[in-house]
């Protein structure tokens, strides 16, 4: 018979071994206990694991050479076996160990874990009475011990007699000095916040600006300017207005004639393509016809006479020729006429049969026109937006000059294109990539330059420049020009270095006041780290300084 092996794990509870138990496909279930196995010390746990297996319809067999696990085995009627090789069989223990497993396993399971219990606190209370003599004798080395290491010197004498209170003392000590030291050399810093008065001044200086680096010298008002673009890919759906007539063109023949002077050998070319009109219609011709005389007499001339008034042109010769109309239409198909047609070359048209075969069929169409407003159409409507991409594509580091800012089409495609036709339900497409760009300089030098031209006293600095701009921006025959724009904030001379000087190591009472006594300086806030500091650190490591503009306009 087949049995199913399961290797209980140390951090296994009961509950794991019984749903192990439980979730085995076999009669038999070998549990192989780990070394350390807490979970099989109890003969409770040990009745549950039997009473699993029963439930279950399962053998349960313990596998181990534990004596303390078979005495419990014992005490269940649990199955055990030393090996998977042996086979299983309810153990007996010997002497002592034997005596006891029989007794329980003649009592009820209650009373038998009972006595298994009881047996192992009377043995744990014998060891414990055995580790308490072994304890006092230890003790009384110890007195022995001391009393002849006493030294005479009552402080030496008691910190060797209590030497855990000696150590966690000085511990104590150390950590209150190690406390105290962090409380007012470490910890202590201040943060203070000084107010200073500021006037907001106009500037505005004219500068010169241009694209070869070298050139540039910012301290005279001359800034290098950089190029920056971004492209983008779009597309705007536009109306087409053409119409065109898709039909059929209509088709037939013109009779031709022409005069020549008698006895004189001459011809006329009529080339393909040659256009042929009647009431604006145009029908140009499919083939090419030549009308000839040879000059030798009158027998192919179809008039002698000169009947139609030319001057010395007395022989009349006739032709036909093919012509296709123009353009689509059942306007071409026209009626025979003798009439109405207009000379070509000295060569005279009519008909004597209807033209046909011309039909319509009006289709929509893209004009150039319709292309060239959709242009137009996609850089106004993706104007702000490609520029307000291109400027967030640009540092802090930069200024940016607005009035610089161009966007170009280069190249635009229709579909369908100019000329072609719309089918039903369709709109045409432009697509375009479109190339923003705009000129920008380096904003440090422009404030370098600011602060250099601001007009400013001995005891002012400063503060802060607000958002300078290049106002009339233009390219003229020797380069670009602008003039640069901006308020400034001016105050006294007072560095975050200044403060700290002035500060450091005095009491937070004083520093405050000899703050306040600094002109253009209207408040003064110190905060401390910690309640207790009263003081400001000499470290000026320690010290931070945020100075505030307060305007005064």
């Amino acid at each position: 018979m087949n049995k199913d092996v399961i290797y209980i794990e140390p951090e296994d509870d009961i509950t794991d071994i019984i749903t192990k138990i439980e979730n085995s496909k076999e009669k038999i279930v070998a549990l192989v206990p780990p070394k350390k196995a807490g979970v099989f010390r109890s003969v409770v746990n040990i009745k549950l694991m039997a009473k699993a297996g029963t439930t279950a319809e399962k053998t349960i067999v313990l596998v181990t050479t534990d004596p303390s696990i078979i005495k419990l085995a014992a005490a269940t009627r649990l199955p055990v076996t030393k090996n998977l090789q042996t086979p299983p069989a309810i153990p007996t223990v010997e002497t002592e160990i034997e005596e006891t497993s029989e007794e329980i396993i003649d009592e009820p399971e209650e009373e038998a874990a009972e006595a298994v219990e009881k047996e192992t606190a009377n043995e744990d209370s014998e060891e414990e009475e055995e580790e308490s003599t072994k304890k006092d004798k230890k003790s009384d080395k110890k007195e022995k011990k001391k009393s002849a290491e006493k030294t005479g010197n009552p402080i030496i004498d008691w910190i060797k007699g209590h030497k855990k209170t000696a150590i966690f003392g000085g511990i104590g000590i150390l950590v209150l000095i190690l406390l105290l030291v962090w409380a007012f050399a470490i910890a202590p810093a201040v943060t203070v916040t000084v107010g200073i008065k500021t006037e907001n001044n106009n500037f505005s200086e004219n500068v010169t600006f241009t694209t070869t680096a070298t050139d540039e010298n910012a301290s005279e008002g001359k800034f290098y300017l950089q190029e920056k673009k971004v492209e983008s890919v779009q597309e705007i759906k536009f109306d087409a207005t053409g119409k065109k007539n898709n039909g059929e063109k209509a088709s037939g023949e013109v009779k031709i004639y022409a005069y020549f002077p008698l006895n004189v050998k001459a011809s006329i070319q009529i080339a393909k393509g040659t256009a042929f009109t009647i009431s604006g219609l145009t029908f140009q011709a499919t083939e090419d016809v030549t009308l000839s005389y040879n000059g030798e007499g009158k027998a192919e001339c179809a008039n002698k006479d000169n009947s139609e008034g030319l001057v010395d042109y007395g022989c009349r010769i006739n032709g036909s020729i093919a012509v296709t109309a123009s353009e689509p239409g059942s306007k071409y198909n026209i009626a025979a006429s003798s009439t109405g047609w207009d000379t070509v070359a000295r060569v005279f048209p009519y008909s004597d049969k209807a033209m046909s075969g011309g039909t319509d069929d009006i289709v929509t169409v893209v004009e150039q026109a319709d292309v060239e407003k959709a242009k137009d159409q996609l850089k106004s409507t993706k104007e702000e937006e490609n520029k307000q991409k291109l400027y967030d594509s640009i540092g802090d580091d930069m200024l940016v000059i607005d009035g610089s800012f161009t966007q170009d089409t280069p190249t635009a495609v229709a579909t369908p294109a100019a000329g072609e036709v719309v089918k039903e339900g369709q709109q045409p497409v432009l697509k375009a990539t479109t190339t923003a760009s705009v000129f920008v300089i380096d904003k440090a030098k422009v404030e370098e330059f600011i602060r250099e031209k601001a007009k400013l006293g001995d005891d002012q600095k400063v503060y802060e420049i607000k958002d300078p701009y290049v106002e009339n921006f233009v390219k003229g025959d020797s380069g670009y020009a602008g003039r640069l724009k901006t308020t400034y904030a001016v105050g006294p001379k007072v560095t975050e270095n200044d403060i700290v000087e002035m500060i450091k190591g005095k009491g937070i009472g004083d520093a405050q006041h000899d703050l306040k006594n600094i002109n253009g300086i209207v408040s003064v806030t110190i905060n401390t780290s910690y309640p207790w500091v009263s003081a400001v650190p000499g470290d000026t490591n320690k010290i931070t300084v945020n100075i505030e503009m307060k305007d005064n306009n």
